[in-house]
């Protein structure tokens, strides 16, 4: 083997322009994307576009819905401040003299003769309170009994 002799497979880049256009080839084919890889990549962006204006239009809806249900609640409020207004205003209103007078003036009411009305007495009135005053007592006897087994187990 001779020294001074050149090797066949190592390439002086300087010399050789095939070489250099092969290797510049090769690392251009590397950089480009293929068509179909464009297409994905559109589609996947124009995905994702779409994905955030809807969630960004159900964010604006869920917004408008609730400055509607803020306002429905104000007005209720405001009915119910409106109704208890009203209902002490008709509870302060119920004066019984009052009442009556407006009746005997404006409507035109008598009072009643003593032959209009008659009275009458309830016999079992008795029974029911004495039958009251048994239950109570009864009750009674119960309720110091149980007193008296819990103070005996203590």
């Amino acid at each position: 083997m001779v020294i001074s002799e050149k090797k066949l497979y190592n390439y002086y880049l300087e010399d050789d322009d095939i070489a250099i256009a092969r290797i510049r080839d090769k690392y251009e084919k590397k950089r480009r994307i293929k068509g179909s890889t464009k297409i994905k990549c559109l589609l996947i962006v124009a995905t994702l576009f779409l994905l955030g204006m809807g969630i960004l239009f159900q964010h604006s809806r869920i917004n408008n819905i609730n400055k509607y249900i803020v306002q429905f609640e104000k007005d209720l409020k405001e009915i119910q401040m409106i109704n208890d207004t009203k209902e002490g205003q008709l509870l302060s209103s119920l004066d019984l003299n009052y009442i009556e007078n407006y009746a005997k003036d404006e409507l035109g009411m008598v009072e009643p003769d003593g032959e209009q009305f008659t009275y009458m007495a309830l016999s079992n009135g008795a029974q029911l309170v004495q039958t009251r005053m048994e239950t109570e007592s009864a009750q009674k006897d119960e309720s110091k009994l149980v007193s008296w087994i819990v103070n005996l187990i203590n």
